[in-house]
């Protein structure tokens, strides 16, 4: 069965995109609007390092004249247009917005790509948008050297995209709160979160299957935590929609064809349709669905191994929540 999650997870936002009017123009967007009531099942914890480093609203445009590392490495600036040198200050509001989703118990955050602040893997280098390299904006960088789950807005640009990074964090935060005591605590742990990761990199997958099974019972400490490490980071590698659709057709015929779904209430899915699978919005409505079918049948539903359900739901179904460790 899938493995549960009740309490609400913490994440952090870029504050423009959450409909912050906080951009060097006074103006904002909503990435969150797709999420519906779904919104309310996460705390949000907005921040604007710009904002912090009191630089205002409105402002000056900054750009840099390197990558996010670069400027950290101090071989590179943050510049306004007027060719004033905001580098310090700009760290400065980047460290304490760190400070901030600190305190907020954060380890997820969704950030605003391209922005020579927040931009994860894109810089804006120089005055054009159209100047851009490989490396990230300065609290950017600052997010990549923290390890915490990194969602750039563009994964909200629809609700299976969504529904990719969201399944993704899930299992990141499960599996990064797993006791590990001994070898098969953590080959326990990988069984569930594999079948996600196997989408994207199916090598990787099943090379960690053999070096779980090569593990020796009295493995250090120490070497199952840089594995773990591993299976974080290759968890953190989104999806494809051809790729999704593909999970979900498996899924969901390897439980036709086990029988696990016979005698259950599908709730009127209509899976087999070629206009479902090809329609995003409707594709998202089967998966939940088969979610929820899943975890009230105690069956592992592979597309989404770790799922958030209400804590009162879980225990009226009785349901264990006890492999979900508090922060």
């Amino acid at each position: 069965m899938a493995k549960i999650i009740t309490e609400k997870v913490a994440i952090g936002i870029s504050a423009c995109v959450y409909d912050c009017p906080v951009r060097y123009n006074g103006r904002g967007s909503d990435a969150l609007g797709l999420l519906g009531r779904e919104k309310a099942d996460f705390v949000w914890t907005p921040v604007c390092p710009e904002c912090l480093a009191g630089l205002g609203v409105p402002r000056v445009p900054v750009h840099l004249t390197g990558t996010g590392q670069e400027v950290l490495a101090g071989r590179a600036k943050v510049l306004d247009r007027r060719g004033n040198d905001l580098t310090e200050p700009v760290i400065a509001g980047c460290r304490a917005a760190i400070e901030s989703l600190e305190r907020a118990g954060v380890q997820a955050f969704v950030a605003k790509e391209s922005s020579p602040s927040c931009g994860l893997y894109k810089a804006r280098v120089g005055k054009k948008r159209t100047e851009s390299a490989a490396g990230s904006g300065v609290f950017g960088a600052m997010l990549l050297d923290r390890g915490w789950f990194l969602i750039p807005d563009e994964g909200l640009a629809n609700a299976l995209l969504w529904w990719d990074w969201r399944r993704r964090l899930h299992a990141w935060l499960w599996l990064k709160r797993q006791p590990l005591q001994r070898s098969r605590d953590l080959y326990d742990a990988w069984h569930p979160v594999k079948f996600v990761v196997q989408e994207t990199n199916r090598p990787f997958a099943d090379g960690m299957g053999r070096r779980l099974a090569a593990l020796p019972r009295g493995a250090a400490t120490e070497e199952l935590e840089v594995l773990r490490q591993e299976m974080l980071d290759a968890l953190q590698a989104p999806s494809t929609r051809a790729r999704i659709r593909g999970a979900l057709w498996k899924a969901y015929s390897h439980a036709r064809t086990k029988g696990q779904l016979d005698g259950i209430d599908l709730h009127d899915l209509t899976m087999d349709s070629p206009q479902v699978r090809e329609n995003v919005d409707q594709l998202v409505h089967e998966l939940d669905m088969l979610e929820r079918i899943s975890f009230e049948n105690d069956l592992l539903f592979g597309t989404s191994p770790v799922i958030r359900r209400d804590g009162k739901r879980v225990k009226a179904l009785g349901q264990k929540t006890s492999d979900v460790p508090r922060t």
